[in-house]
Protein backbone atom coordinates (compact mmCIF):
# COMPACT_ATOMS: atom_id res chain seq x y z
CA UNK A 1 0.00 0.00 0.00
CA UNK A 2 2.73 2.27 0.77
CA UNK A 3 4.31 1.54 -2.63
CA UNK A 4 1.05 2.16 -4.69
CA UNK A 5 0.58 6.01 -2.79
CA UNK A 6 4.30 6.68 -3.29
CA UNK A 7 3.82 5.90 -7.16
CA UNK A 8 0.80 8.49 -7.04
CA UNK A 9 2.71 10.66 -5.13
CA UNK A 10 5.59 10.88 -7.95
CA UNK A 11 3.49 10.77 -10.44
CA UNK A 12 1.59 14.03 -9.32
CA UNK A 13 5.14 15.38 -8.47
CA UNK A 14 6.52 14.58 -12.32
CA UNK A 15 3.53 15.95 -13.87
CA UNK A 16 3.25 19.23 -12.00
CA UNK A 17 7.27 19.72 -12.79
CA UNK A 18 6.94 18.74 -16.25
CA UNK A 19 4.14 21.32 -16.96
CA UNK A 20 6.16 23.90 -15.51
CA UNK A 21 9.06 22.85 -17.15
CA UNK A 22 7.57 22.75 -20.97
CA UNK A 23 5.73 26.11 -19.97
CA UNK A 24 9.44 27.85 -20.00
CA UNK A 25 11.02 26.34 -22.52
CA UNK A 26 7.90 27.36 -24.81
CA UNK A 27 7.07 23.64 -26.14
CA UNK A 28 3.25 24.57 -27.01
CA UNK A 29 1.76 23.47 -30.14
CA UNK A 30 0.62 27.84 -30.55
CA UNK A 31 4.15 28.25 -29.88
CA UNK A 32 5.74 25.65 -31.95
CA UNK A 33 3.27 26.16 -35.35
CA UNK A 34 2.66 29.61 -35.59
CA UNK A 35 4.41 31.86 -37.53
CA UNK A 36 5.04 35.35 -37.27
CA UNK A 37 2.05 36.38 -39.55
CA UNK A 38 -0.07 34.08 -37.30
CA UNK A 39 -2.85 35.59 -34.80
CA UNK A 40 -3.87 33.31 -31.99
CA UNK A 41 -6.42 35.39 -29.92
Amino acid sequence: MKAMWAGFAATIIIGIAANFILAEIGFSAEERYSGASVRLN
